[in-house]
């Protein structure tokens, strides 16, 4: 597979890939910051016993869109993580360029076999680059906002090598708060990806035209874990925001929010200000709130209409 990388990034300085599960914002994902590189998840719709795969990359148009989600709603869905070859392939490249030292934050271990093709191509390549793969325990904008926390703090010259990006990543997942609401659970279900929430969420499939809306988030070993279920968006926001909120505490955070066409963005957004400390960058400005759209591969599994709130706190307890 063919990835679109930059050739730019300053030799002697720390890379740090990601993939595509991280659901950056569409500015964010290769160029904003220069060493950020992302690797593509793949995705399998069958219908009518014929495959089309897509690439985990942001849509072009909304025919595109829409043939996506068609494809969804009447097939079978499957999702590929990235193979060794495609992570040795994006290592090579940035070792074309002069640099070794490579950061790898894939998705949590324990929702994609991403880590172990990370780690797999790294082994081959440990006489020619100090490449370390770190377990961020989770996905989804909580990926999302670990790099680009460390994307930011490696561009302060804050870790002298791979090594120390990865230990810092690990210690962020710790404090990392993710919630997320979902208007359906069909395609979790489909996708087999319930997993433990499974006896949670027994009951709730059943009632789902009640308006009852469950609300997952992510454990402390990177599995997917309920929260809670409301009745309705306005109990489901409010839910997701103390959620978050009482993890977080008082202490100063960066958030993000995460959507797939879903009509709950505006109120989430006014409904969090005021709610949270903000952390702010060198010159005291507050970190704008990341908003993302869910990535391909995540929508093959949450469907249309979800919507999330992510919580990376900074400061001390």
């Amino acid at each position: 597979m063919f990835i679109n990388m930059e050739k730019s990034v300053e030799t002697g300085k720390i890379v740090i890939v990601h993939d595509s599960a991280s659901s950056l914002p569409e500015n964010m994902r290769i160029t904003k910051y220069g060493g950020l590189i992302e690797v593509p998840l793949t995705i399998t719709v069958t219908t009518d016993n014929k495959n089309k795969e897509w690439t985990d990359s942001p849509f072009k148009s909304d025919d595109e869109r829409n043939k996506f989600l068609d494809g969804m709603r009447i097939g079978k869905v499957s999702t590929s993580q990235p193979n060794p070859g495609t992570y040795m392939s994006v290592y090579k490249d940035i070792i074309r360029n002069g640099i070794t030292e490579i950061a790898v934050i894939p998705t949590s271990s324990q929702l994609s076999g991403s880590m172990n093709a990370a780690k797999l191509a790294a082994q081959e390549l440990k006489n020619e680059a100090n490449i370390a793969v770190a377990d961020c325990k989770t996905v989804s904008i909580g990926q999302g906002l670990i790099v680009t926390q460390a994307d930011i703090e490696n561009k302060k010259g804050s870790f002298k090598n791979a090594t120390e990006l990865v230990n810092r990543v690990e210690g962020l997942s710790k404090e990392l708060y993710l919630a997320q609401a979902f208007s359906s659970l069909e395609f979790l279900k489909k996708g087999g990806r319930i997993g433990p929430a499974a006896i949670f969420l027994a009951g709730v499939l059943s009632k789902i035209s009640l308006d009852i809306i469950p609300i997952i988030g992510v454990n402390t070993e990177g599995q997917l874990k309920p929260i809670d279920k409301k009745i309705g968006w306005r109990h489901a926001r409010e839910s997701m925001i103390n959620y978050v909120s009482k993890g977080v505490g008082q202490r100063a955070v960066r958030l993000a929010i995460v959507y797939f066409e879903s009509n709950q963005l505006d109120n989430l957004t006014n409904e969090i200000k005021g709610k949270f400390v903000m952390a702010t960058d060198d010159n005291g400005k507050e970190h704008d709130i990341m908003k993302c759209e869910q990535s391909k591969v995540l929508i093959a599994h949450s469907g249309p209409g979800v919507i999330g709130l992510g919580a990376l706190a900074l400061g001390k307890r």
